[in-house]
């Protein structure tokens, strides 16, 4: 029994492993004198290359680039390309594989071919940390190895997002800063407990319009993003402050403290009180299990 437990564990911590990270490579690469031959991808790709030029190439032909330095491609599962380079150069990658990705992100990408961005110096810099993580757990696995995967997935995932909404058409662009203002609003106004038809009046838009926006742009509801934003603001004031939780309920939009701890407990499984005596000195946390809800 306990043999048949082992393998079940075992075999449940590889498979959510495999789900995050499929594969994992980084280091020097001679891409036009040894070009890796289009294939099909599996699974999502990043590839970055931090240091010299590499273009990505396909079967037919059509879509080739010419190499480029300081770039990020990602490409979706089901596309078919291979990598050049320079002649008689060196460049310096780093590729991840992953089962998935945001799904925000996936809509973002679509089932094409894929996207490329544009990297700064300081993105090198970070995605050679990041590469530097992954590969000591992916060539030595060890308990923080699933932590160091899914923090890989989303530094990378914010990366490509937030250069995508750089340099947006200008359509999306106004997407996003309407949104924005959306968001702004309600952080100002929290106290004030506005729905989304206050919202959507502060900015100029109706309600059904500001929901198709943020469907749109963020792929949630206005209320679960509401939601986040509020229950950031409870975090940061429960734990960064002395308030009362008397105060700390009116100021994230709560009239009632009762109402606002059972929201509270029921999104991070604690009470506020809980949460704070857990924070200090000589105190254990009852707490059952702290997480978000999305």
């Amino acid at each position: 029994m306990a043999g048949a437990l082992n393998y079940l564990t075992f075999s449940l911590i590889f498979e959510r492993l495999f789900s995050v990270l499929a594969y994992f490579n980084s280091g020097k690469r001679r891409y036009f004198e040894k070009p890796v031959r289009g294939q099909v991808r599996l699974f999502w790709e990043f590839q970055a290359v931090v240091q010299g030029a590499i273009g990505q190439t396909f079967p037919d032909g059509i879509g080739d680039t010419e190499p480029r330095a300081r770039t990020l491609w990602l490409s979706p599962p089901g596309s078919s390309h291979g990598w050049t380079g320079e002649r008689g150069k060196v460049a310096s990658i780093v590729v991840f594989h992953f089962r998935y990705i945001p799904e925000i992100l996936a809509q973002a990408v679509g089932t094409g071919t894929g996207i490329n961005i544009p990297l700064g110096r300081g993105d090198c810099q970070r995605l050679r940390r990041l590469g530097e993580q992954v590969r000591a757990y992916w060539e030595q696995p060890a308990p923080g190895m699933m932590l160091c995967y899914e923090y890989a997935l989303m530094e990378l995932s914010l990366l490509v997002y937030e250069s995508l909404g750089r340099n947006a058409p200008r359509a999306g662009q106004r997407v996003r800063a309407r949104v924005q203002d959306a968001l702004g609003w309600f952080s100002e106004h929290m106290r004030e407990n506005p729905g989304l038809e206050d919202v959507a009046r502060a900015v100029h838009l109706s309600p059904a319009h500001l929901r198709r926006l943020f469907h749109e742009s963020l792929q949630n509801a206005p209320k679960e993003v509401f939601d986040q934003i509020r229950f950031q603001r409870a975090m940061q004031l429960i734990t960064d402050t002395d308030l009362p939780v008397g105060e700390i309920s009116l100021a994230c939009g709560y009239e009632e403290q009762s109402s606002f701890t059972r929201a509270f407990k029921r999104r991070f499984g604690t009470s506020p009180r809980a949460l704070r005596s857990a924070g200090q000195p000589g105190k254990r946390p009852e707490i059952s299990w702290l997480t978000m809800d999305g």
